[in-house]
């Protein structure tokens, strides 16, 4: 090891011992180099020692009178040679002593300093009353103009005076601060301690010690620093450098940019495009879409206004005053703060990310789960980052992951900000797992506009919806009788709905069947994160509970379902239903779940189905044949296992499951046959979503379904309504299968905004159970999305048409409107 990496490593210790807040600290000596120059005092050959000890002498000579101060600046020259000077100084200083802590003298004429190599020579640089001069005001842009000259390191300030609150910004902003004795800020720095990583604003102050994490905050009243509780869920920095990259550096300059960013910008205006995509399981998804205008002051957290609401991207008729449940993940929508001196993250060097561009890896430095994992890409002249694409896992509540890609631009020249996000999310939702993509973009900016107040003010006395950004996350902003705004204290987590729905089938006894149902949903119930759900459609009821993190990262939920009238099963043979043999079935259902997230996407899911089906005369006498035997009526009991895998946009899946149920006969007299007591179901599929426009995506699917043990009470259902697997216009009834391959595209398409086209293409390949042939079906899917209209919030057309099959009158055309209204 050489003295020269023993000195930086000496440095690098003093610099975690400096104290954000100190009193009482003389102000550093001064080594003045405006006279020097580098030919005179640097070795013009490192190979001579003749030319380096007569140097090390000059320079022995030069700061023997310094040897007893404690702290020394060094006051470069403006002109060329000024690095080179600086490193031997700093050499030269600590040979003489070895605890001196340097600083950086400020000259606002000199050039910047950018050289890594530089940086770590010195602890910091060093602001004088001098520097400052009287007015606090300017403290905080000359810290700015400082950092930008020289941003590797923090800058002291020797304050003058007191800066009242704006303390609180010095400090957030990277400053150290030596207070005058007998100020507000020297009777802070004795009651906060000398060490902690700071956050703070103007009036605000947050200390944190590293080793704890333990955090204490202030707020500056009545010309003093009075304790504050501190706001959950903030984050450390922790920074470690590579020797082939001075990542420090790097974030040190890109704090700077930030700091430069936040003085120049004092008020923003955005319009904010919000889009989920919910991915099926089966189909194309659901779409939920917001529109807002956006206003952010500084030092004020942000406010949107709510402009409208889209279903399926079709503009929604949403009541004044309704507001639609928040699902986000804890900070999911925030600006990030992964540069700031308050985050608790490890930083290396990520490599190379193009010219001029570097890639900075981090990672949560106590394994967090909370804390993102990812890298950032970082432009090298700026600092300015350019995309931070990260991740996390294991988050509690109904989003149990998430993958984010952040953006950033330009709107005007010199304003660089996130001008977007794109989030791909994991989400618990009654007991399954699914894929939710979350787009943000901002547009239509307007930076430091005249009549902010006045146009913000408007907007919050107007009737419209509006949000407010807490650290906590989004909660709405709710207007009272009075005219004022209150922040509400906890997220709506619930909402209503009532649905009417056309059943369309042709094949059917009744060719159009109206239906009708509540619902209601709370993934947030008694504020435990519990999600609980209910379906009444009078003759059909389903009630459901999901706990996320029941016991040991498991998620647990149960589900209820149970049916008042009969349905009625016939047999199929040749591809028609038969007018008789036919069996009413009335069942109750009970599913319990339990899942455990295995990482990187994966969950493994185990689910118990147990059934009580009871067997019956049909209720249409056309139906029934005398003399025909019931199967036995009992329990029906399975368990499955599956494991999924979801990933920005893929969806791959696949289970196993067994059951048993009663054993016996059913049928003729003269040709009954067996019920099987054991059965096994299998199968996969693959998925994938692609986004390939504003409001358009591209759908594509595959799977396979099989088993044994089947009847025709027991067995794969397929259907243009609905059924294990959905093939558009299939007859419904129309085939009893132990084996479906199938596979689908999708596209959608924004036609307008009162219309939104949905087409898909299906074909399955199904075997029959009644005489073992594989018959192929192919069917075409239409969907048409509606603006709401009366009483309806939205409405949906969505049809199948039967393109060909090789089982005769299998074909049709089928499928159902419906009308949801949400209160």
């Amino acid at each position: 090891m050489t003295p020269r990496t023993i000195c930086f490593i000496a440095a690098c210790c003093a610099l975690a011992a400096q104290a954000p807040l100190r009193v009482g600290v003389d102000v550093p000596g001064i080594l003045d180099l405006r006279d020097a120059s580098a030919a005179e005092w640097v070795p013009a050959d490192v190979r001579d020692p003749a030319q380096v000890q007569a140097r090390v002498d000059a320079w022995a000579r030069r700061v023997a009178p310094l040897q007893a101060q404690a702290a020394v600046r060094i006051l470069l020259p403006r002109g060329e040679g000024r690095i080179p000077l600086l490193l031997a100084a700093a050499q030269a200083l600590r040979a003489a002593h070895p605890g001196v802590v340097l600083y950086l003298a400020f000259d606002p004429e000199a050039p910047p300093i950018l050289d890594e190599a530089a940086w770590g020579a010195v602890q910091g640089g060093a602001l004088l009353p001098a520097d400052l001069g009287p007015d606090p005001a300017a403290w905080g842009p000359l810290l700015a103009r400082a950092q930008e000259g020289f941003p590797g390191r923090p800058w002291s300030l020797w304050l003058p005076s007191d800066p009242g609150p704006r303390l609180g910004q010095l400090l957030g902003d990277g400053g150290r601060v030596v207070a005058p004795p007998g100020t507000p800020a020297a009777r802070l720095a004795q009651e906060a301690g000398t060490q902690g990583d700071v956050e703070g604003g103007f009036g605000t102050l947050l200390l944190r010690d590293p080793a704890t994490g333990q955090a204490r905050a202030w707020r500056f009243e009545n010309a003093a620093w009075v304790a504050a509780a501190p706001p959950r869920d903030r984050h450390e920095v922790q920074v470690t450098a590579r020797e082939a990259y001075d990542v420090g550096a790097l974030l040190a300059k890109v704090r700077a940019e930030r700091l430069r960013e936040s003085l120049r910008v004092k008020t923003v205006e955005a319009d904010l495009a919000l889009d989920l995509h919910i991915q099926s399981e089966q189909g194309t998804g659901t779409d939920l879409g917001f529109r807002f205008r956006a206003f952010r002051a500084a030092g004020e957290p942000e406010e949107t206004l709510q402009k409208e609401v889209l279903f399926n991207g079709v503009r929604a008729k949403i009541g004044a005053g309704l507001q639609l449940p928040i699902v986000e993940s804890r900070v999911s929508m925030a600006a990030p703060a992964a540069l700031t001196l308050t985050e608790r993250y490890r930083y290396e060097d990520g490599g190379p990310a193009g010219p001029g561009q570097r890639f900075i890896r981090f990672t949560p430095a106590d394994g967090d789960p909370l804390f993102y994992t990812g890298t950032l890409r970082v432009d090298e002249a700026s600092g300015r980052v350019l995309e931070e694409r990260s991740g996390r896992s294991g988050l509690p509540g109904i989003i149990k992951s998430e993958d984010r890609i952040l953006t950033y631009g330009e709107p005007e020249p010199g304003l660089w900000t996130q001008t977007g996000a794109q989030t791909f999310e994991r989400w618990v939702v009654g007991g399954r797992i699914a894929q939710v993509s979350r787009t943000a973009v901002y547009s239509n900016f307007l930076f430091n506009g005249g009549g902010f107040s006045e146009r913000r003010e408007a907007v919050r006395k107007s009737d419209g919806t509006m949000l407010r950004a807490t650290p906590d996350g989004v909660r709405y902003f709710n207007k009272q009788a009075d005219g004022t705004r209150v922040t509400e204290a906890r997220p709506r987590s619930w909402g209503r709905g009532v649905g009417g729905l056309l059943l369309i089938d042709p094949t059917l006894p009744l060719p159009v069947i109206p239906l009708g149902g509540l619902a209601y949903f709370d993934y947030d119930a008694w504020g435990k994160g519990i999600q609980i759900s209910a379906l009444t459609a009078i003759l059909y009821n389903q009630g459901q509970m999901t706990i996320p993190n029941a016991f040991a990262g498991f998620d647990a939920s149960v589900r209820l379902a149970f049916s008042l009238l009969p349905s009625t099963q016939r047999p199929i043979r040749n591809g028609h239903p038969v007018d008789g043999e036919g069996v009413g079935l009335r069942s109750g259902r009970l599913v319990l779940g339990l899942a455990h997230d295995l990482g990187a996407g994966f969950r493994l899911q185990g689910r118990a189905d147990l059934a009580y089906e009871h067997f019956s005369k049909p209720w249409k006498d056309d139906h029934w044949t005398p003399g025909f035997i019931l199967p036995p009526s009992g329990w029906n009991r399975q368990l499955t296992g599956e494991l999924s895998w979801l990933h920005r946009g893929f969806r791959l899946a696949g289970f196993y499951g067994e059951g048993r149920r009663p054993e016996g006969i059913y049928g003729l007299p003269w040709s009954f046959s067996h019920t099987i007591a054991d059965y096994q179901r299998w199968g996969g599929s693959v998925g994938y979503d692609l986004k390939v426009g504003q409001g358009a995506w591209v759908h594509g699917e595959a799977g396979y379904l099989g088993g044994k043990g089947f009847d025709r009470f027991q067995s794969l259902d397929l259907g243009g309504t609905g059924g294990d697997v959905r093939i558009a216009g299939l007859r419904s009834d129309a085939i009893t299968s132990d084996q479906v391959t199938y596979a689908k595209a999708g596209l959608v398409l924004p036609t307008g905004p009162r219309l939104r086209l949905t087409l898909s293409l299906d074909q399955a390949w199904a075997r029959a159970l009644d005489d073992r042939k594989t018959y192929a079906l192919t069917g075409l899917g239409i969907a048409g999305d509606l603006p709401g209209f009366g009483w309806f919030t939205t409405v949906r057309v969505d049809l199948g048409v039967g393109l060909a099959s090789t089982l005769p009158g299998a074909r049709s055309v089928n499928g159902y409107v419906a009308l949801l209204r949400v209160f």
